[in-house]
């Protein structure tokens, strides 16, 4: 099969680059290294934010990304709320589930990870990335878990946590079917 040439102006690289070893790299994920894990925790944290949009999108949910230094990953309308998401993602099982430490910032960058203020975000989205799940909560807490035993149920229901969490918000007149822009 013939190759399609390249733009004018531009040219192939005379080397593989770092980006396309990365990808390689990933071609076992998740039974990859935790050095491969940290080589690529921005591109893995997207892929975490883009399940979560994934989801949204089956549930009908209008939803806009966010910048990367903002408190909150995404924005959601359901009915005439709109309601500030946080994404974390996972990609290895402790203790029978995948542990989340909910802070901001990254532990080896300049300033560290701190937490969260009360009020940066109004629903949390725990992605278990290897397994294809989300879990959504209104619950403040500094850790949260899911548990082994959920991921069937978070697969097979992907937006009864997220009715969860409106009702715990006091939105239990609302659905994610009543969500309009």
């Amino acid at each position: 099969m013939p190759l399609q040439p390249f733009l004018p102006g531009l040219s192939a690289p005379a080397t593989p680059s770092r980006a396309s070893h990365m990808s390689a790299s990933l071609l076992h994920y998740p039974d990859v290294s935790s050095g491969v894990l940290c080589e690529n925790a921005k591109t893995l944290g997207h892929a975490s934010e883009l399940l979560v949009d994934s989801v949204f999108a089956r549930l009908g949910i209008p939803v806009a990304s966010f910048a990367e230094h903002s408190p909150f990953d995404r924005m959601i309308w359901i009915g005439s709320n709109c309601l500030r998401v946080q994404v974390k993602g996972r990609h290895r099982m402790t203790d029978g589930g995948y542990h989340f430490d909910i802070k901001r910032g990254y532990q080896r960058g300049p300033n560290g990870t701190r937490e969260y203020d009360r009020g940066d975000f109004d629903v949390l989205a725990l992605v278990g990335l290897p397994h294809d799940i989300v879990k959504f909560t209104a619950s403040w807490s500094k850790s949260h878990v899911i548990r082994g035993h959920e991921i069937p149920g978070l697969r097979n229901r992907p937006g009864a946590s997220l009715q969860q969490a409106l009702d715990a918000l006091g939105l239990s007149g609302t659905t994610p079917a009543d969500c309009a822009i």
